[in-house]
């Protein structure tokens, strides 16, 4: 009878393991978890005293908006009507970083530009603009545009 026990706690221990991990991805989003997110920013070490301070801004929150990167969305703007459903969302981040536009995903070049066609469905559109790159930096950028194909 202990070993039945034994195993059922064993088996909560795990399901709840396994529920923080979910908890986790879904806070930080299915494009950017990765495990060092959660801790990097964390802890910020002095250099000169060898100290370890906590940064209590740096824990990741509901809606991330930037954790060290840059982005710019050039086009396009905020609110533009659109005749077409394709269009082009283009900007500026850091060299190489990965950039999703909603389930889209491009790559920046060398000089952090970014280009990629989207098509849009009929009325407003969401776009969702996120760019990340391999130290777990990222940005997050969001803007409303319309599809007006019918008078």
């Amino acid at each position: 009878m202990k070993k039945g026990r034994s195993l059922v706690v064993v088996f909560f221990i795990l399901l709840a393991v396994f529920g923080f991990f979910v908890f986790l991805i879904k806070k930080q989003g299915p494009n950017n978890f990765r495990l060092k997110n959660i801790f990097q920013n964390n802890q910020q070490t002095n250099q000169s005293t060898n100290q370890t301070n906590i940064n209590q801004s740096a824990i990741p929150t509901a809606e991330p908006v930037s954790q060290g990167l840059t982005l710019e969305v050039i086009e396009p703007k905020e609110n533009t009507t659109y005749s077409s459903s394709s269009i082009r969302v283009s900007g500026k981040t850091s060299a190489y970083a990965e950039v999703y536009v909603n389930d889209t995903q491009t790559k920046a070049d060398g000089t952090g530009n970014f280009s990629v066609n989207y098509n849009l469905v009929e009325g407003e559109n969401l776009l969702t603009i996120v760019a990340n790159d391999q130290a777990g930096n990222y940005a997050e950028k969001e803007l409303t545009v319309y599809l007006q194909t019918k008078e």
